[in-house]
């Protein structure tokens, strides 16, 4: 039997004009409470590791190309990801039915706001409030209310021409209100909505489902037969189909498995970090091919040695073209050790809400490791293991 590869699995698409993110505030969606992210650095570094951190033609607007975020689990590493692609789609399809099922508490206003680009001409932000808790309070289900017309929905968006001196800060002093030159209840939130141009990106999670197919013209294959090969030695050869479209063959030592729609027969034959590294091997085809400009990878290498995805996200960094951000997500401390600006990590933390420490804004020297600022905890990010110990202390007790 032969194993067939076809691409249905675990990756969120949207082909488009590139798209940098600059900063995000939540509150009230998924876990988010007045949360904000921002992507921005002001100092300019000497000698960066990371080239074209920066607007091609306009070398004061610097923005954050990688972006680490590490925490532990149920810190908002895969809710942040959820909460951009949704916020992305609600913007691409001007459809806030989605927005509606992840608003937290529905007794409250949800709110959202984004900066970003889809070229080095224009800064953008929208600016939305969901409020559905008159809705709520009547005698009409919830779910037929948030199919009727969006009176609950109120947005607004802001431009702003970035000069050719203009970093992010001055250009957020110069925003404008669109309207209609009129009345701005003229206006809808779907007329608004219409001046965005459309964007790109993509993402991967490790438990998205197989609703989105990959598209066969972006995955490389001789990407993917080393990423495979280099996961799991005992596959030997990684071919395209002849007789099944948009497929692949993975010949094995341990036999053959057919994979189709995103669906693997036998799933004891390929491990659990193999069967990632085909979506690994996407989204590198696709930052290799710069197709879509923004991406979110996230939790992929749960499965995979440290030192794998140490040289994984590499060859992602060095991949990545100008004007093109990635996000990439992860538990391992070990990606501390590669030389990047201490701005390229994020650490997330939750007490009763998701917070934020960015580093470099604790660490001011060079010479501190960021490595031992974590492991001694000065970011005050490490999870309480208290109820653990208690655990253990109880344990004890009673076996005496």
């Amino acid at each position: 039997m032969v194993l067939v590869l076809k691409f249905g699995t675990n990756v969120k698409c949207e082909g488009g004009i590139q798209m940098i993110v600059m900063n995000l505030e939540i509150d009230n969606l998924f876990g988010f409470e007045e949360f904000e992210l921002n992507f921005s650095y002001p100092k300019k570094i000497v000698n960066s590791s990371i080239s074209n951190e920066y607007l091609e033609n306009k070398p004061n607007f610097r923005y954050k190309k990688i972006n680490i975020l590490i925490g532990a689990n149920a810190s908002g590493k895969t809710s942040i990801g959820r909460a951009l692609m949704v916020i992305f789609n609600f913007i691409s399809k001007k459809d806030p039915a989605k927005l509606r099922e992840v608003i937290r508490n529905k007794a409250k206003k949800s709110k959202f706001s984004i900066d970003f680009l889809s070229d080095e001409e224009t800064l953008y932000r929208i600016n939305c409030e969901i409020d559905i808790e008159n809705e709520t309070k009547n005698n009409t289900s919830f779910k037929d209310k948030i199919n009727k017309m969006d009176s609950d929905i109120y947005l607004d968006v802001f431009l702003s021409k970035i000069s050719k001196n203009d970093s992010y800060e001055s250009c957020i002093k110069k925003f404008k209100k669109i309207t209609s030159g009129k009345d701005d209840e003229d206006l809808n939130y779907v007329q608004k909505l219409k001046i965005i141009p459309k964007l790109g990106w993509l993402f991967t999670f490790p438990d998205s489902g197989a609703d989105v197919l990959l598209r066969d013209d972006i995955l490389n294959l001789n990407i993917l037969s080393s990423i495979l090969k280099t996961l799991d030695t005992d596959i030997k050869v990684v071919e395209k189909s002849k007789e099944v479209e948009s497929s692949y063959i993975i010949r094995s030592r341990n036999g053959d498995v057919f994979i189709q729609n995103g669906e693997i027969v036998d799933k004891n034959i390929l491990s659990s970090g193999t069967k990632m590294g085909i979506n690994i091997a996407y989204v590198v085809s696709s930052i290799c091919e710069n197709t879509h400009g923004f991406y979110y990878c996230d939790e992929q290498f749960s499965f995979i040695q440290t030192d794998l995805e140490q040289s994984l996200l590499s060859l992602m960094i060095s991949l990545l073209k100008k004007n093109s951000q990635l996000f990439f997500t992860s538990h391992n401390l070990d990606l501390l050790d590669l030389e990047l600006p201490v701005h390229s990590f994020t650490f997330l933390k939750k007490c009763t809400t998701i917070e934020v420490v960015h580093p470099e804004k604790i660490i001011k020297k060079n010479d501190i490791s960021l490595r031992n600022a974590v492991i001694n905890d000065v970011f005050s990010i490490s999870p309480d293991i208290s109820k653990i110990l208690e655990l253990e202390d109880g344990c004890m007790y009673e076996e005496k």
